[in-house]
């Protein structure tokens, strides 16, 4: 047996899946934050964001789960995967910042000791 990406292989089965039963990606909306991760485009107030890779994927991890706090650790994971590259001790808190600056700092919230949610709306 060859080696294979998990990663590939997921997307591939995902794919397959879709065709099958004619399932299409779910587009995300928060308040005014709406993410299209097929399309990759993401707006707020029906403005497109020009949002970086790392950025848009931290948008996702954060809207798929908007009940969750996600710890660093999670991030780093889900953004830059096990060991494809080494991560800067900072390089998440430099992802949140620079996204904030692009949909409003008040919509990423710190949560103090443990990680970064999206807002709570309502």
């Amino acid at each position: 047996m060859k080696p294979f990406d998990l990663d590939e292989f997921a997307v591939r089965v995902g794919a397959l899946l879709r065709r099958r039963t004619g399932h299409k990606h779910p587009v995300y909306s928060h308040g005014e934050l709406t993410l299209d991760p097929a399309a990759h485009e993401a707006t707020k107030a029906g403005v497109s964001l020009n949002l970086v890779p790392r950025e848009f994927a931290l948008l996702q991890v954060l809207i798929e789960e908007l009940s969750r706090v996600f710890r660093r650790s999670e991030l780093e994971e889900k953004l830059y995967g096990w060991g494809e590259e080494e991560v800067g001790s900072n390089a998440i808190e430099v992802h949140v910042h620079s996204l904030r600056r692009k949909i409003d700092a008040e919509e990423i919230v710190t949560v103090r000791g443990v990680g970064y949610r999206l807002k709570r709306i309502g």
